[in-house]
């Protein structure tokens, strides 16, 4: 068992080592691009040849440097009862990485007191490969699963997932394969990340938040710095920022988010026990004390967050233009275009244009099927028993995933979805998800590896 966990651990690391930062699309001579596409077929190569078990029981599709999908048949055959298959999915993209600010060169995945630093290291070549790990070693002891199982990996998550995930959706689509549930990231096993719960909670996503990116744009005749307007275009688009600020979206307890905090109310005591079981009867008051966290805040309305600001490119020019993008994430119960009208009635400028970012992907929520919330559904028993498995002191709870995630892609072809990683984390680790030394404990892979084998030894 060492043996494997130290081959497991450095094949890891062959796969953290290839630096797949999707490539930007504003390269104005394509190169970049083009040097990034052969790294994200280069990830794929990688596979081939660090899982050879795997890839000779299966069947590969690939779809350009941005999507592979494999069939891992049934050991039975195709038969009348089969039940319907599994799909696995994670992403192979990384964001960028600010090397200066690392402790070492982020795509080196050197292991530091026994956690392996790298991009990607959480997000999200860990649950790929150590899905495909406990595939792999499945295959070779000659298991095979009582229904075919199977796995889409994504090179461009980290850019709305058109090329990959939705290619790759609706080739499954046009030819008729449906699936039972299917597993993405999402939640993790949360150490000590409420107050006054001392158990982890295993936090497997039942739903979805929306995305979308508003583009609030003010133009005006551009011209020399030194003969400014009586009004400038940075001035009014300032104002109609604060207003936004000052209209935040309405609070509202959705049934996935109530069925949550009752489950942390039934692991904790005394007042705040109570009030987790009874958010809904304390109805205002609950909202007041329970979101002072902007991490709880988020579950309970849509969020509106101001990430980019463009105005002139020289410190001596008027721009003929200023604009800001807010980045929404919308809570079920809204949509793109009931989040736009809302932000432009908080603009209340008619100089002050709002449109939806053409260069990024909005959609709507994903809403949790019928019984979810109560942890009932297709696929939910032998998700609670892998997670038992590799982490048997954490309690398993649904909850709402307040990002985007590739699943929303396939969810019309599923009967139910989870978004799960596993690892354990706590709120400073999670917070190394796209920030600055981003890494993954060895004791935390392996885990992964044992839930994802016992979750595919049950299928």
């Amino acid at each position: 068992m060492e043996n494997f966990a130290e081959e497991a651990l450095e094949r890891f690391r062959g796969a953290l080592r290839i630096e797949t930062v999707w490539p930007d699309s504003t390269d104005s001579d394509g190169k970049a691009v083009t040097a990034a596409q052969e790294r994200l077929s280069a990830f794929q190569s990688y596979l081939v040849s660090a899982f050879p078990e795997f890839h000779a029981a299966t069947e590969r599709h690939a779809f350009g440097p941005f999507g592979v999908a494999y069939r891992w048949p049934a050991g039975r055959g195709s038969r009348a009862d089969t039940p319907l298959p599994v799909l696995l999915i994670a992403h192979y993209d990384v964001v960028p990485a600010e090397a200066a600010h690392w402790s070492v060169p982020p795509f080196s995945a050197e292991t530091v007191n026994g956690e392996v630093y790298a991009r990607g290291a959480l997000d999200t070549k860990n649950t790929l490969m150590a899905c495909l790990e406990a595939a792999n070693r499945l295959c070779a002891e000659g298991f095979a699963p009582a229904r075919d199982v199977w796995f889409a990996f994504g090179g461009d998550e980290e850019r709305s997932g058109l090329n990959g995930a939705k290619a790759m959706a609706d080739w499954f689509q046009t030819r008729g394969i449906r699936f039972d549930w299917l597993l993405d990231e999402g939640g993790i096993v949360a150490k000590n990340g409420f107050p006054g719960v001392k158990e982890s909670l295993a936090l497997v996503g039942i739903e979805e938040k929306g995305f979308l990116d508003l583009v609030l744009t003010v133009k005006q005749e551009p011209g020399h710095s030194s003969r400014p307007p009586n009004t400038q275009a940075v001035a009014v688009l300032a104002k109609a920022l604060v207003r936004v600020s000052r209209k935040p979206f309405p609070f509202s307890l959705i049934p996935s988010v109530e069925g949550f905090f009752r489950r942390l109310g039934e692991l904790s005591s005394g007042p705040q026990g109570f009030a987790l079981r009874h958010a809904r009867q304390l109805g205002p008051l609950f909202f007041r004390i329970a979101g002072a966290s902007p991490l709880v805040l988020s579950f309970f309305r849509t969020t509106c967050a101001m990430t980019q600001l463009f105005g002139s490119e020289a410190d001596n020019i008027l721009p003929s233009e200023a604009s800001a993008v807010l980045n929404l994430r919308l809570l079920p119960g809204w949509d793109v275009a009931r989040a736009t009208e809302w932000v432009r009635k908080a603009v209340k400028d008619p100089r002050v244009e709002v449109a939806v970012n053409p260069r990024r992907s909005a959609n709507d929520p994903v809403a949790a099927p019928g019984g979810a919330e109560r942890g009932e559904g297709p696929g939910w028993e032998e998700m609670r028993t892998a997670i038992g498995t590799a982490f048997p002191h954490a309690v398993t709870v649904p909850y709402l995933v307040t990002a985007t995630t590739d699943s929303r892609h396939y969810a019309p072809l599923c009967r139910g979805v989870y978004r799960f990683a596993p690892a354990e984390l706590t709120a400073e680790e999670v917070g190394l998800i796209h920030g600055h030394d981003e890494r993954i404990s060895a004791d935390n892979y392996l885990k992964g590896i044992a839930f994802y084998r016992a979750l595919m030894g049950a299928l």
